[in-house]
């Protein structure tokens, strides 16, 4: 048969059907060579991409989560420090402390006999300062300065406490001598001010 009178309709229906899938597979092959290849590369890359941004934004949500719980602490701690502040002084309040102490003592009818503060005892956040006190009075004069400095605004505590009778005494307004350590705690707001800066990198 001569190749112009070749006709495909002439074939046999296998050969026809055979062609036609060889042509099938070819077209597809050269679809997907020039056309899908690239499709499936940029869908791949996008699912990828999905992926990352699908990561970042669960660990940004777990951040934010911490977020909130960090901003809480935080509001608490400073609660926490303005209460601190409230009752104990600042260094440059001392002198208030001082005096205020020394008042209650002359309200409660005691003669003050020596007044001596002693060396200041740094702790974490306040330092602790005692005032050796030596007082002469009366018992009901003595109970009445313990509960003025037991209502004070700050903080004091009494401690190592001496009492003594005045031999001979006929005056019961002056019938004893009392020795105690009154202790101030004074806030420290430099230490504060140290812990709240960030670590400088060596």
């Amino acid at each position: 048969m001569a190749l112009k009178d070749f006709k495909l309709e002439n074939l046999p229906r296998s050969i026809q059907i055979a062609i036609f899938g060889a042509l099938a597979i070819g077209l597809a092959a050269v679809f997907y060579t020039f056309y899908m290849k690239d499709k499936l590369a940029e869908r791949n890359a996008i699912q990828a991409e999905v992926s990352q941004l699908e990561v970042a934004v669960a660990q940004g949500t777990a951040i934010a989560s911490q977020l909130d719980r960090f901003k809480k602490e935080v509001a608490e701690l400073e609660e926490r420090l303005n209460t601190l502040r409230a009752i104990l002084p600042s260094q440059k309040e001392t002198p208030q402390v001082l005096r205020s102490v020394q008042e209650m003592a002359a309200a409660s009818s005691l003669k003050i006999m020596r007044f001596t503060p002693q060396p200041i005892i740094p702790r974490a956040f306040y330092s602790d300062w005692p005032i050796q006190m030596e007082v002469r009075g009366c018992y009901d004069s003595l109970g009445i300065f313990f509960e003025r400095v037991s209502q004070a605004t700050r903080i004091l505590n009494v401690e190592n406490i001496t009492i003594r009778s005045i031999d001979n005494s006929t005056d019961q307004a002056n019938s004893l001598t009392a020795i105690c350590a009154v202790t101030t705690f004074v806030f420290r707001e430099e230490q504060v001010t140290d812990a709240a800066k960030p670590e400088q990198k060596r």
